[in-house]
């Protein structure tokens, strides 16, 4: 056999070797850091420093329980937003207040927004990241007590809006930094377990928190969950551990062969504009079914159980179709999920919501909403990892990605207003009134799905760069 087979037949085979001598570091190019990454098996013990398994074990498996424990209650509090919206909305203290839709759109969009400030400081002092989970933890908790003191919306806006987001963030980044040094090969089927955590809590944080909102009121509603939050995720912090100490990680850091100069890397790489592209459009179309889905029901003559059962079956669609693109992005290109993500949640706007006159149809658009958009965010993970060079990188892009959702997310709301007239007719496309929404998320998604048409020319570019590295030995 010839070398040229041979290498055919294992390309495992490293392409250049990293010298451990800082003094003569090798600076290898984007696809061989991907191919010698590829390299690592499955839950092999690093033997040379004593570290546990990646991918797979109980110190792996366990730590991914602890952050499931935290996410399920932290993120999955606010998406349930609209069940204060509506309360607030008739308090006597805050009734008819516009800016009170502000307090929700602060809490999940400070959290995307602040992530690409958050980030270089988290990656700066690793040996801090624990503490950081802890102080962010705690605001959490702060926002929530605070807020239970309020008697103006300003206040609601500030501690349950502002505060909350941003401990939100602060605890979040190091618990992803933590993700990705515990699972390499199977990373974006620990995401799609984590990210379907606030699915889980969605069946069931709306109808509890509704419940205790009318038996109880909003303070008391508010310091009970905030009791709920320390006694449940508790016992996650003795699960939630780094795989490496602080003391090697400031020393080495993720990777050694990984410049900090080099965060910013990817700028120059063509192939992440179609994915910015993508998840902007994505972002707009993802929060206008959550936000007029309900009230579209509530204009077909449904009642207002049904329009509750058909965000339930949005949540619950949401776990398997979080943990099955998590894996499915494992598997294969990074753009085929994204495209298949965009183009069949986009049908599904064009073809389910907008003719739907009956309960039945908007549930079966609710179940594929949810198993296909609602969990694109999972796919960001593996996007990341596959346009970089190394973990900081990739951390870098994953916040990028979550700064165009904060965008999203703010915008939403002006251009739905713009959007939505005041005339419904039951006969018509999108009852008329929702029409031009309808029109607007299909659109956004279809658009965005264009995105993975870049696959064709990545696949080429990956196959020529190949054949020159094969042709060189």
């Amino acid at each position: 056999m010839n070398p040229i087979e041979s290498l055919k037949l294992d390309e495992s085979v490293p392409l250049r070797r990293l010298s451990t001598s800082s003094s003569s570091t090798i600076d290898l190019t984007d696809d061989e850091r991907l191919l010698n990454s590829s390299t690592a098996h499955l839950g092999q013990v690093d033997k040379s420093s004593g570290l546990p398994p990646m991918d797979c074990g109980w110190h792996a498996w366990s730590f991914l329980f602890g952050v499931w424990l935290i996410e399920s209650l932290c993120w999955g509090f606010a998406l349930t937003f609209g069940i204060f919206q509506s309360y607030y909305s008739q308090h006597p203290l805050f009734a008819n207040h516009k800016s009170i839709p502000t307090i929700g759109a602060l809490t999940t969009g400070v959290s995307y927004l602040l992530c690409p400030f958050i980030n270089p400081i988290t990656l700066r002092f690793p040996q801090y990241h624990r503490h950081q989970l802890w102080f962010g933890w705690s605001l959490c908790i702060l926002g929530l007590v605070c807020a239970s003191f309020a008697t103006q919306v300003w206040h609601l806006i500030l501690f349950q809006g502002i505060l909350y987001g941003l401990g939100w963030v602060i605890c979040y980044i190091p618990f992803l930094i933590m993700i990705n040094e515990w699972f390499d090969k199977r990373r974006g089927l620990a995401y799609g377990i984590i990210f379907g955590a606030s699915g889980i809590s969605g069946l069931i944080l709306p109808f509890a928190l509704e419940t205790l909102l009318h038996k109880y009121g909003f303070r008391s509603t508010l310091r009970m969950f905030a009791v709920s939050v320390v006694v449940v995720s508790s016992p996650a912090w003795f699960l939630i551990k780094p795989r490496r100490s602080p003391k090697s990680t400031l020393q080495a850091g993720p990777y050694e062969t990984e410049k900090s100069s080099n965060h910013w890397r990817f700028l120059r790489n063509p192939y992440f504009y179609p994915f910015v592209f993508a998840v902007l459009l994505q972002g707009f179309a993802f929060f206008l079914p959550n936000i007029f889905l309900p009230s579209y029901a509530m204009e077909m003559g449904l009642s207002a159980s049904s329009a509750d059962i058909l965000l339930s079956i949005t949540a619950l669609a949401q776990v398997p179709g979080q943990i099955f693109n998590g894996h499915f992005s494992d598997k294969t290109n990074e753009h085929l999920p994204s495209f298949v993500s965009c183009l069949v949640s986009g049908f599904a706007a064009l073809l389910l919501w907008g003719p739907a006159k009956d309960f039945m149809v908007l549930a079966v658009f609710s179940l594929v909403w949810g198993a296909f958009a609602a969990s694109y965010s999972v796919l960001w993970t593996q996007i990341s990892k596959k346009l970089s060079s190394g973990p900081e990188e990739a951390m870098t892009i994953y916040a990028v990605l979550s700064f165009e959702r904060g965008i999203a997310n703010v915008l939403a709301g002006p251009i739905s207003a713009i959007l939505i007239t005041e005339e419904v007719n039951i006969k018509e496309y999108g009852l008329a009134k929702y029409k031009s929404i309808v029109l607007f998320t299909a659109i956004s998604l279809l658009l965005g799905s264009l995105a993975g048409v870049t696959w064709i020319f990545d696949r080429r570019r990956k196959a020529k760069h190949h054949t020159r590295t094969l042709g060189s030995f």
